[in-house]
Formats: structure tokens, sequence, C-alpha cells
């Protein structure tokens, strides 16, 4: 019965929450309006002259934004990047500036769940169990005590960071208790910034479902053995048909697909450009497309907001309206300066762009390397979407690799092996078979001549990890298994020259072509196929 009232209350808050998605498409509407006019009262607020240089991210901008939270006290915190650039970027953010992210994000759903008729909003996130000093940590911090019963409903993935549910997270594994928590809650919307995440999910529940049925199956013979706690939140998470679904996982010996654990599922929102396309196939081919719509997510940065959805006739469009944020495009291909600068006006369908931002919380002129292909116009504003990064090396699930950091590893590896200071070349290849559940990297060394008793041993496993010290995001997918282990290969020297585009430089090649170490091709695409 608690199932069925508390669903009952879940299509309430589903209604408000779609009125209040019309009521902010109106706003919405308004700002398109004032889209121009807002550019410019921005510009002359932020004193963006033409000869303002454009500035990316290294000592100057990082010494400015310090200042800037210095200034700010206690009420700053610095939230972390990656450190796509080769040295991680802090971003000073204020808790008003939290707020205002997460306004927009509030804004992006509830839009979308109007304009798409969701009929079960109740939304689940795949957030870090564990705080970090990233952005996404900043938004989801909560208390140790239990969230407002109302938002639960909404929102079940917030009684994930209770003590409690951290324990069984411990003891049965973090697979487990998403497992217990999406069954009990069957929530309408899956939410994930990288669909690696939901992918590796999903793999997840074939190589560990043991223990997540061990999980179900306790719960289901004796709920008194949880803690109070435990079974006040599992209260919470009740709805429609939850003993039916927690019965049928406790019987299957063999996985069910996240369909017969979630039912409900209508919409997942994730990524969709950039290099992260391999895992969104998974994802589609895993969901019936006739019952889960994909919603692409808007882009935004540690440094700001880039775009934001907007409901069109034509679909899902993306539109620069970052709160606060003046924008301007800088032409790929064009030098990095000032008067190779465009306004929205000045640019045209297809034409393919990186993001240059300026805020009120430091950035002027910001090149956010970020490259938008132009799709067409919503009135007077953009619509852009995001293709991939400028600077970037290469990127399967956020990992960010770049040249500067594999060549970094492969001078803490050469320490150790003489012999690589002889070689020709040794190149990062990232690489996706088909046949395999996650991409991997592959370390090729080109040589003329191969010992294979002499050269290669223990050379990968040094290597990843010595890749993980120089990019914490990487050492985290390899964690999460979002990312195989490196591998080591030798190839003929000639061959890997002419794939890599040797070719182009004819006889010269030896001397005309740049040793690079990171391709930023699969080795799929280069090579073919990996035989099984």
């Amino acid at each position: 019965m608690r199932g069925y009232v508390q669903d009952a209350m879940r299509s309430c808050i589903a209604w408000g929450t779609r009125w209040l998605g019309r009521a902010l498409a109106l706003r919405h509407r308004w700002r398109l309006r004032r889209f121009l006019a807002t550019q410019a009262r921005l510009r002359r607020r932020y004193g963006v002259a033409a000869d303002t240089p454009i500035l990316g991210h290294g000592a100057v901008l990082q010494g400015r934004l310090d200042r800037l939270a210095q200034a700010g006290g206690a009420q700053v915190q610095m939230a972390e990047t990656s450190g796509s650039s080769g040295t991680p970027k802090r971003i000073p953010y204020t808790l008003a500036r939290v707020r205002m992210v997460k306004g927009v994000y509030i804004d992006a759903f509830a839009r979308s769940f109007a304009a798409l008729d969701v009929r079960r909003t109740s939304l689940y996130v795949f957030t870090s169990l564990s705080s970090d000093t990233g952005l996404t940590s900043m938004m989801m911090a909560e208390s140790r005590d239990l969230p407002p019963y109302l938002s639960t409903l909404q929102a079940p993935y917030r009684l994930h960071h209770h003590p409690e549910m951290a324990a069984l997270a411990t003891k049965y594994g973090t697979v487990a208790m998403r497992v217990w928590v999406l069954a009990l809650s069957n929530p309408g919307c899956l939410y994930a910034t990288n669909p690696s995440t939901l992918s590796v999910f999903m793999d997840s529940l074939s190589g560990r479902w043991d223990t997540a049925r061990a999980m179900v199956c306790a719960w289901q013979a004796d709920p008194a053995s949880f803690s109070p706690v435990v079974r006040r939140i599992a209260g919470r998470l009740a709805s429609r048909g939850a003993g039916e679904r927690v019965a049928r996982i406790a019987r299957a010996s063999t996985p069910l697909g996240l369909l017969e654990i979630v039912p409900a599922l209508a919409l997942f929102c994730c990524w969709d450009g950039g290099y992260v396309r391999p895992f969104l196939d998974r994802v589609r081919d895993r969901l019936d497309g006739r019952l889960v719509r994909h919603l692409p997510m808007y882009s935004m940065s540690t440094e700001t907001v880039e775009t934001v959805p907007h409901f069109g006739a034509e679909g899902v469009g993306f539109v620069p309206l970052g709160p606060g944020t003046f924008v301007e495009f800088l032409p790929v291909g064009a030098p990095v300066e000032a008067a190779s600068l465009v306004g929205s006006a000045g640019l045209e369908v297809g034409q393919e762009v990186s993001l240059v931002v300026s805020d009120a919380y430091g950035l002027l002129r910001y090149d956010t390397e970020d490259v938008f292909r132009v799709h067409g116009w919503v009135g007077d504003a953009p619509d852009v979407r995001f293709l991939r990064r400028r600077g970037l090396g290469f990127s399967f699930t956020g990992e960010k690799i770049t040249g500067d950091q594999v060549r970094s590893a492969l001078d803490v590896v050469a320490g150790r092996h003489s012999w690589i200071s002889t070689v020709p070349w040794l190149v990062l290849i990232p690489s996706q078979p088909e046949s395999e559940p996650v991409p991997h990297y592959r370390l090729v060394v080109g040589v003329h001549e191969w010992d294979a008793e002499a050269f290669g041993r223990g050379v990968a496993g040094q290597f990843d990890i010595a890749l993980g010290v120089q990019n914490g995001e990487y050492k985290d997918k390899r964690a999460s298994e979002r990312l195989g282990p490196v591998r080591f290969e030798r190839m003929d020297l000639a061959r890997l020259v002419r794939a890599a585009g040797g070719e182009r430089h004819g006889d010269s090649w030896e001397t005309q072509f740049k040793f690079l170490p990171l391709l930023t091709q699969t080795y799929e695409d280069v090579f073919g196929p990996v035989p099984c």
C-alpha cells in the first residue's frame, strides 16, 4: 500500500515539475528574444574591447582566479578540473555560484520534462559515492542527515550519501546498492554526465550479479536484520511493484536487464558529443528505443556553463545562454588572436568554432578549446552542438589524455628500461575492439628489429600506473573499469609511420614526420579490426 501512496505523491510532484518547466520555458523564450541586447550589455560590463587578448589556461589566468578566491575569503571553494591542459585548473566557486549552476540543471530538466511530456519524473543520478574536489561533488554535497522526504521521492539518489548507505556499499558493493535502490524506487529518468558511467554499470550487472542478488536476497528474507535507518530509507524508496521486482531479482540466477529492474524507465540523459559515441551506442543497444528516449546533455565545463537546451519543433537544440556569460567564437584553424573572433551574427551553418567566454568570475576572453558545429539558429541565438576538445589528445570517457601526459609517463618508464631510449618510436593508441566491453590504450613500439625476451616485459603495467599519476581521471576510470589496462605491442616501424600519416612526406618522412607520443585515431580506424 505504501508504494501506491508514494507513487501517487510522485505523480503530483511530476505534475508540478512539468508546470514549473512550462513557466521556465516562458522565461527561456524571453531570454532568447533578449539575446543580442544581453550580449551587448555583458560585453560592456566586462570591458571586452576589440584588442582584449584571448587567454588560455596558464599561470596568468590561474593567478587571477586565485586572487579572486582569496578576496572572497572562506566562502569560496576551488573546483578542480581533470587537467586536460596538462595542469589541473582550479576554478573559484562561491555558494551563490554553486546555486546558479544547480539552477541551470533544474531549469534544463524541468523544461525537458514539460517539452517531452515525461509522466514519471523521478530522477536517479549516477553520481560518485565519495566526495572529491570537483564541481559535481560541490553540487551533490549532502549532510549526514536524511534529505527531505519529498525530495527523496523525486531524487532517490540523494539517499546514497547517508553513512548507513555507505556501509551497505562497503559490505555488498556499489553495484548491489544501486540495484537495490533502483528496484525499490523505479525511477522514470536516469542521468549520467558521461554515457560510459551507465554503460559500465550495465556491464557490471553481469560481473557483480551474485553480490547484488545476495543483498536483495538478504533484504527480502529478513529486513529486520538491516539497521533502522536503512529500513526507513527503504520505506521512502518504496514504489508500486517494488516487492515483485525484489522477488524477481532474488530468484534470478542470471543477470536481469536494466529494464527488468527499472520498468518505469522512459528517459536517460548524458553527453552525446566527442569520443563518447561508442558508450552511447552500447547503452542504446541495451535499451528499447521505443520505450526509453535519450536526452542529450547541455554543454558545460567547470569554468562556465556553455550552452543550455532549447526544445523546439525540430527537436532539441543548444544555445549559448549561460547566465552572465558573454560568448564569442573562434573559427577552427584561425589564428588564436582577438582579430579572428566573430560574434554570433558572423557565424555560418556548418562552421566549426571554439567557444571564447567572459564572465563575472575571472574569465576574460577565455578560450575554452571546446569545438562546436553551428547547426542553425533559434531566433538571434546560434544553435551550436559540441564536437570535441580542440587541444585534447583523446578521451573515451572523460579521461582527457594529452600528449604531454603520455610523454611524462614514458619518461618515468624509460628511467627503468634503458632500451626505450634506443627505439625510434613509442606511441599510445586508443583502442575500441567491437568484441570487448570497454576500451583501452595500446602502447605500440615501432622497431626495425625485435627481441621479444629483451623488450617489453612489465612496461605496459608500469606505464599504466605512471599515466594514472599524471592524470587522475584516467586512474579513476581504470579503477571503475570504464577503461581496460594498457596493452603493449610491437610493430614494424614503416607500417606504423605509414598508418600514422608519414606517407604524406614521401621519402623524407624520417626528417619531416613528427613522432608524436599519442595518436588521436583509434587503433581500429588506423589498422583495421583487431583479430579476436
